[in-house]
């Protein structure tokens, strides 16, 4: 029986791929339109766009590197997705400048198919403060990431990679962190966001955050019997770096965390539409 990770997110995340040939990870998420309708989003970076606001704004086309199946069996397809209409972007992204959040409306690609693996993951599936609170989600606790570090994907499919980790930080309060100023000093930068610890890495970016499924966890004074739903955390959007010293200095080295919105930014940047 595949894991609830495998049966969701993992077929619910899609490689993405811009003109100027930078990668990334979003994830497809859809939300209730009427009787047996959805509308459905990728949601992604602001930055797997394009770091630069103009340019961003300036991106005719991505290439999402999707599944279908064919005779039975998963393979990869790369489509090009024009992101304009009336040479206006389709896209919305979070009004906050320093939440990097933006989400595409992807409804369209289903149109007429019937052989895209890839699948959406319902909004119920979302965990913002009143879910979180319910099951009693802390700092220490075991997650999943789905995405593409360095663009690696299985196989003949384009299939992500699940990787676990915990959150090493609360989630739904401030995030204050020192960060260097040009020049000397440092300031405090005050995010939205939480840490995880999962060794993310570049093309992690845009990767779902999702709480691990499992039996025995414990929620309050109780020890659950049952699997927990891999409920949706939030959203991957930077790595964190160390220096390692040297001679002569000190070069980057990955310190193994992250910086995750919380789903409260995804739902936010949904409602833009």
């Amino acid at each position: 029986m595949a894991s609830p990770i495998e049966s969701t997110w993992s077929h619910t995340t899609v490689l993405i791929e811009t003109p100027q040939g930078g990668r990334g990870t979003g994830f497809l998420v859809g939300r209730p339109a009427g009787t047996d309708r959805w509308k459905v989003y990728l949601v992604t970076n602001k930055h797997v766009l394009d770091p630069d606001p103009s340019a961003r704004a300036a991106l005719d086309y991505v290439n999402l590197h999707l599944n279908v199946t064919k005779a039975g069996t998963v393979v990869g397809e790369t489509v090009r997705f024009g992101l304009k209409e009336n040479n206006t972007p389709i896209w919305r992204e979070h009004g906050d400048i320093a939440v990097d959040v933006l989400a595409i409306p992807v409804s369209h690609l289903y149109a007429g198919r019937t052989d895209l693996a890839n699948k959406f993951a319902p909004e119920a599936l979302f965990a913002p403060a009143a879910v979180r609170k319910t099951l009693d989600i802390s700092a220490g606790e075991e997650i999943v990431v789905v995405g593409y570090p360095s663009g690696i994907r299985q196989g003949l499919t384009n299939l992500p990679l699940v990787r676990q980790g915990i959150i090493s930080t609360r989630i739904g309060e401030e995030l204050h962190e020192e960060e260097p100023i040009a020049g000397g000093g440092v300031r405090i930068r005050k995010t939205r966001g939480f840490l995880i610890d999962g060794a993310t890495i570049p093309g992690s970016s845009g990767s779902p955050v999702v709480l691990k499924p499992v039996i025995g966890r414990q929620q309050g004074d109780t020890i659950m019997m049952g699997s927990t739903q891999p409920v949706l955390l939030g959203i991957v959007a930077e790595t964190r770096f160390a220096p390692i010293k040297v001679t002569g200095g000190a070069i980057p080295g990955f310190a193994g965390l992250g910086l995750a919105f919380e789903v409260e930014t995804i739902v936010e940047t949904l409602n833009l539409f």
